[in-house]
């Protein structure tokens, strides 16, 4: 792995080169001549590639409601994360998919690998999940509770729903509830509510923390990434598939009638 020193630079192929971002830097390497791919290899690119696209889907449908910045490590971060979810619902190498039970895995993940909610807040957001929405309760707030830098006046909390769904490769608009904190006083016991209704998608649910400045009657977002973070705090499942059991008509069949003596006679069989 060399770095990318000259004024030209590049991200893909270029030649027997490609260029990539590894940890914020631009680098670059070679490519062989020739490459000896073993099925299983060929198998496990298939579930990479699987994985990939499920943390492209994350990432796209969260990316309007996000504010802050995250890591140049998210992708690799998340696909690693989600290659676990992949692996835990199945072990057919090549043909596993992300399944609604295991997506749990991925509670705690930090969009911002600086600094997790923990570090900032007193407090651990909770969804409580109601018949057409999401309600996170955040309770009284001590002045000077919350770890914050120096120039911090006021801290916005936010919360982001957003339906992923993964098997059909589409995600839903994502919704969010947020309030200002004024830190230098104590902060009354507050509850966002998210529009919410169970379906197809999995909905995944972000607590974003995030600092500002106020000058001159104005807030100003600051961007020092030790003191704003942004972590997975939940997933709603879908609804599970109805299971349909087909329906048959059976006839019966009819026994002759006949009448003796006044009185309906059915034959018994033997």
């Amino acid at each position: 792995m060399g770095k990318q020193t000259s004024i030209v630079r590049y991200t893909g192929r270029v030649g027997n080169t490609v260029g990539y971002y590894h940890k914020g830097k631009l680098c670059m390497r070679s490519l062989p001549e020739h490459v000896n791919i073993s099925e299983a290899t060929k198998l496990s690119a298939t579930d990479f590639g699987t994985a990939s696209k499920a943390g492209k889907l994350v990432r796209y449908a969260l990316k309007p409601e996000l504010g802050i910045h995250h890591d140049s490590d998210l992708t690799n971060r998340l696909n690693t994360s989600l290659l676990k979810v992949l692996y835990a619902g199945s072990q057919q190498r090549g043909a596993r998919s992300i399944q609604r039970k295991h997506l749990n895995m991925l509670a705690g993940f930090k969009l911002n690998e600086d600094t997790e909610l923990g570090k900032l807040l007193p407090l651990k957001p909770a969804v409580a999940q109601n018949v057409n929405s999401l309600r996170i309760a955040i309770p009284a707030i001590e002045k000077g509770s919350i770890r914050h830098a120096k120039n911090t006046t006021h801290i916005e909390l936010k919360a982001i729903a957003v339906g992923v769904n993964f098997s059909e490769g589409d995600y839903e608009q994502a919704v969010s509830a947020k309030v200002m904190i004024d830190i230098r006083q104590p902060a009354e016991a507050t509850e966002l509510v998210l529009p919410f209704k169970a379906g197809e998608a999995e909905t995944i649910v972000v607590f974003q923390v995030k600092a500002f400045s106020e000058e001159g009657g104005r807030l100003y977002a600051l961007g020092n990434r030790k003191y704003f973070a942004a972590d997975i705090i939940d997933i709603i499942p879908s609804l599970p598939e109805e299971i349909i059991l087909p329906t048959y008509n059976i006839e019966r069949e009819q026994k002759p009638v006949f009448m003796w003596k006044d009185t309906l006679v059915v034959p018994q069989m033997e």
